[in-house]
């Protein structure tokens, strides 16, 4: 097994497993490979805890993966062909021994163009806040001090 699937699914368990980090399937975990060739990522559906081995993920080729960001031609597209489009593409990108027709996460274009390990949750207690009247403005007392995206 690559060393970037053996970590995608040691990091996709260890936080699946606990119930304050994800809410049902719980978000996203992606790896890139060393060379930034390709990306594992989880396939949609897929809880992060019971991801193996066998199922549960896709590795694609980050390339096309990329290249749907950077087609104009995909955003202008209504929104009802706009999700079948990038579906189809990032299918195509898949290149792996995977038979079980898994469908890459729809959100694997992001993915592509961050990190090289990307854990995106869906934790309880950030939902808390943004659902609260003033949850915004406590957060930002909460990570004041913190390098944050304008």
């Amino acid at each position: 097994m690559d060393k970037p699937l053996a970590d995608l699914i040691r990091i996709s368990n260890a936080v699946g497993k606990d119930k304050a980090l994800v809410q049902g399937g719980g978000g996203n975990a992606s790896v890139k490979t060393a060379d930034g060739k390709y990306m594992y990522i989880k396939a949609s559906g897929t809880v992060l805890k019971d991801m193996n081995a066998r199922q549960g993920w896709r590795r694609l080729r980050l390339e096309p993966v990329l290249a749907i960001i950077k087609d104009v031609s995909v955003a202008k597209l209504d929104p009802d062909k706009r999700e079948p489009e990038v579906v189809n593409r990032l299918f195509l990108a898949c290149e792996d021994n995977v038979t079980s027709g898994a469908r890459p996460s729809v959100e694997s274009h992001l993915h592509g163009c961050l990190e090289r390990c990307v854990i995106h949750l869906h934790s309880t207690v950030v939902g808390a806040y943004v659902n609260a009247k003033n949850g915004r403005a406590e957060l930002e007392k909460l990570f004041a001090k913190e390098n944050r995206p304008p």
